[in-house]
Order: C-alpha cells, then structure tokens, then sequence
C-alpha cells in the first residue's frame, strides 16, 4: 500500500507544480532570501502536507471519502479558476471581496470569467478520472487507513501550515491546495475587523465653509487614461469636451486602492498612505467625512447607485447611519431608464431644491462588469463589441475594450450631460463637484482576465482614475490654484474637502498644496487591515 502512497503523493505534489505554482521556485527562493532552516521547515510542511491529502483517498468510509473529496475538487476549482483570473491564484484579499460583494455582482463575474471557470473544470476533469481510477483499485485491494489516523494526519499538517501562515501574516503559505485554502478560510474568520460606533467628533470648523453644496461623485471602474479629455484617441468623452471651461480637469489621478471597497473606505475616513496597513482598523473607528461635514451645518447625504435598500457596501454599518441624514440606495435591482443613473440624477436634484448646506456623496453603478450590460444596446458606439453572455478572454480583446469605451461613454459622458441639466448645475455659482472613481481597470493586461482587485503586482492601470473639478466659470477657491496636471491621488481628497467644509490646522496634504519634485502617485493592493500583506504600488505619470 505504500507504493500507492507515495505514487499519489507524486501526481498531485506534480500537478500542483504545473498547474498552481512552481514549488521548486517557491523553495528556492526561500532559500536564498530566508535560509537553510526556515527552508528546511518549509520543506518538512509541505511534505506533510501533501501525504496527509495522499491518506484522504484511503479512507474506507464512503461519506467520509466522498466528502474528502468534495472538498479537494472545490479548493482546485476555486484556485484555479482564480489562477486564471489574477495569475496568481485564491488569497484573503480575495474571499472578503467574496462574503462583501458576492450578492451584488456573483452573476456578473460569472459571465465576465465564465472561459476561465470552463478552463478550470476542463483540467479538473483529468482529476476526476484520476480519483475514479485510483478508487476502484484501492477499494479492489482493500488498501485503507484507518479514519482517526487520516483525521490526525490532515490536522496535524493543517496546524502546521497555520504556523507558517499566521507567522508570515499570509506572505508565506505551503501547499497542498486544500490546506491553503482552509488555512485562508479560518485566518479570516479567527481575525475579524471592528464593528461598533464610530469616535464622536468633538472638532468643529472655525472658518466660513467655501461651498453651499459639495457632491463628492466616486464613479465605479473607470480607467482615466480611457477618457478623451485625459488624451485616448477614441472620442469617450465629447459632451465633456464641450464644457470644459466649466471644471478643472487635474488629469490622470491615482485612486487610494484598486479595489471598490477599499478605495470608498479611504475617501470617506481619510486614512492615510503613511497609516497603512491599518492594523488597527482605524478606518472603521475614527470619524467619517459625513461627521465632518455634520459638525460644519451640512446636511449630509449618501447616494448610491449600487446598494440596494438598508444593505451596506465599502464596509459601512449601521453605526454610519447616525451621521447621514439621507441614506438612498436602489430600491430595485439596478436597469436602465431613461438617463443614466436616473435615480442617483433625481434624488439629487430633490436634495438639491433644499435651502440647507448639502454634502452629498454618490457611488455611482458605472461600469462595472461586464460592460455589455452597463449601457443601454442603442448606445453602442464603438465596434464590434462582445455580446452580453461573453466571457472575457485574450481572443476578444478588441470587443472587450469597445464594449468598455462604449460604457465609459454612456456613464460618464451622457450621465454628466443629464446630471448637470437636471441639477440646474450652470446656473448655481454655490455648488462644488468633485469627481473621481473608485478604481482604474485593466483590459486583458499581462495576460490576465482580472479587472481590478488583483492583490500582487496589479497593472497600474487598475488604480489610475479621473479627477474632475466641476465648478462656476467665477469660482474663486479653485480656478486660482496653479494645478500641475497627472499629479494628485485620492489620499488628498478628505483633507481638501476638510478645508473646504472650514476647518483648520490640516495636517494631511490638500489639491491646493503645492505639488512636489515627487508627488505621492500609488494606491494600494492587499489587504489594507494588514491581515495579510499590503503591497504599494508607485505610479509615474507624465506632467
């Protein structure tokens, strides 16, 4: 029975190095960076890690078998499906963007990633010819082990992986797949982040507030360099281009993240770079921009054209309610109208027809994948596109990005055609618009299908994003300021707001600074509660 041991050791220990990663790479590396003991420990790991998975297929009880094996084909689908998407395979980052959005876009990336869900079960086919095989033979011999050796074996080797795990905080994890992907799994749940009220904000502004209303518009997945007032060859943006002596375009910005609940969690806290990771979960902790504004006499307001009725997004709580005087999501599932985005356009114009001081933050539904289905058929521009059921891949990448230009078009260009109109914009010499998006996206980059998210090495354009200044032709607080273009990220956005609102002794670096020999150009990729590694990633823009 030994040989049969060790011969399936041998053919997942060989699969797992084709098809997941390079362990030998993986060794060698450690090798040279950490040692021949910290090596040594990872070797003896991964050893028993991989006969402990070789045992699961000698147990004699069919339920426990048939679970075992469940569990195995589902760690290899959820890796290699990921493997696909990012290059780089399941981590932490990837399971909360999983249990945060899941109910919001689970059908969209499964008709966005459906060519590498079918590459994944295509090679998971050999591995279930394999299993049925190997059974048979096992079952014909009577080769079993008895279950609370099995059961010791897999506990022992999971513990041991933790250890590694926990002590590199997810930068070192050992294989086999399945303890990877349990050990990711109980990592996450044994670290959970804050949840409780936010710190009461006893600071109040001094100074007159420079606006009657600031919108704050954070768009969803638009690319900067994608718009034709930031220089793309194709026309996305010609109804911008018309108006442009009514905003001040700073050009291609850097977002704080390059994902959509990271990203909205920087803005509205005002956390940092130089916090970061946030270890303590500042960001769930400390006041929000709606307390800032609250304590400077604006009416606050959060309008979202993704979230649907009280379920929250981009980490909020309940305890965020206390400081919005008007919570508005969807009411249905969001589909097109008559205007892009009309319900975030008309509860804006209602909030605006008000006497009061507003500060209204919108998170807009934008473009989203898959693409396709972010505007309306009629609205295609740009040809030929994919069709609405096409999963994204290498072959397409023409009607990818035409599908996206066509999406950019519709939700930024026609959406601020309506969305001024209907706010009465050019007649209001009160009103500052800030816009921006949560993140940039990459178009089949680096031989990858992910968009955004990615947690290691992510194209930099997954954090490149527009950075808009709507504001009156008289406007005194902005069209004074002497902007250097390409040079400004989204960690400046709270504290210039902060000022705006009237408050003073602002620490933090503001739009109206002046711009540096080195201007901070990043966002980050990880985890940014530092569960798990934060990687920075540094952008050089051309001024």
């Amino acid at each position: 029975m030994k040989y049969w041991i060790f011969l399936v050791f041998i053919v997942f220990f060989i699969f797992e190095n084709i098809f997941i990663e390079d362990i030998y790479m993986r060794m060698n590396h450690l090798f040279n960076s950490k040692g021949i003991y910290i090596s040594a420990y990872y070797i003896f790991v991964t050893f028993v890690g991989f006969l402990s998975i070789a045992f699961l297929f000698f147990i004699r009880e069919k339920f426990y078998f048939f679970l075992a094996m469940t569990l195995l084909l589902l760690s290899y689908t959820i890796t290699l499906v990921y493997k696909q998407i990012n290059g780089t395979g399941f981590t932490l980052n990837d399971l909360a963007i999983v249990l945060n959005e899941a109910d919001a876009f689970a059908l969209d990336a499964l008709i966005t990633y459906g060519s590498s869900i079918k590459e994944a079960l295509l090679i998971l086919v050999f591995v279930l010819v394999f299993i049925f095989v190997l059974r048979n033979v096992i079952v014909k011999n009577k080769m079993f082990i008895g279950i609370k050796y099995v059961i010791v074996s897999f506990v022992v080797a999971l513990l041991l992986a933790y250890s590694v795990f926990y002590k590199t905080t997810g930068g070192t994890q050992t294989r086999p797949n399945l303890i990877k992907v349990l050990n990711t799994s109980i990592y996450y749940a044994l670290n959970k982040l804050y949840y409780g009220e936010r710190e009461v904000l006893e600071e109040k502004a001094l100074l007159a507030s420079k606006y009657q209303n600031i919108i704050l518009v954070v768009d969803e997945s638009i690319g900067g360099k994608y718009l034709s007032i930031n220089s793309y060859e194709k026309e996305t943006t010609p109804y911008l281009k018309s108006i442009e002596n009514h905003f001040i375009n700073l050009g291609l910005a850097s977002s704080g993240a390059n994902c959509s609940a990271t990203s909205n969690l920087i803005l509205m806290s005002g956390i940092q770079l130089e916090a970061l990771p946030d270890k303590e979960n500042r960001t769930l902790k400390k006041a929000t921009i709606f307390q800032y504004a609250k304590n400077s006499g604006y009416k606050t307001h959060y309008i979202s054209g993704q979230g649907l009725g009280l379920k929250f997004q981009n980490h909020m709580s309940k305890y965020d309610l206390k400081y919005i005087d008007n919570f508005s999501q969807l009411k249905e599932p969001y589909h097109h109208k008559s205007m892009p985005e009309e319900d975030i356009i008309l509860e804006t114009q209602k909030v605006l027809a008000n006497s009061e001081k507003n500060f209204i933050f919108i998170v807009k539904h934008g473009s989203h994948f898959e693409w396709e289905d972010s505007y309306p058929k009629e609205e295609r521009f740009f040809l030929p596109t994919l069709e609405a059921s096409d999963a994204l891949s290498l072959e397409k990448r023409e009607e990818a990005l035409n599908s996206y230009l066509n999406s950019i078009r519709y939700n930024v260009d026609l959406f601020f055609k309506y969305f001024l109109k209907e706010i009465n914009f050019f007649d209001r010499e009160d009103t500052l618009i800030i816009y921006t998006a949560d993140h940039g996206q990459s178009i089949l980059e680096d031989g990858r299908t992910s968009t955004h998210c990615d947690s290691t090495n992510p194209p930099l354009s997954q954090g490149i994003v527009p950075l808009l200044l709507f504001t009156s032709k008289e406007d005194k607080v902005f069209r004074a300021v002497d902007f250097q273009i390409n040079s400004y990220n989204h960690y400046q956005l709270f504290p210039t707001i902060q000022k705006l609102m009237g408050y003073e002794g602002i620490k933090a670096q503001t739009l109206f600074d002046k711009v540096t020999e080195s201007p901070s150009q990043v966002f980050v990729s990880g985890d940014i509660f530092g569960r798990v590694s934060l990687q920075r990633n540094d952008i050089q823009f051309e001024n």
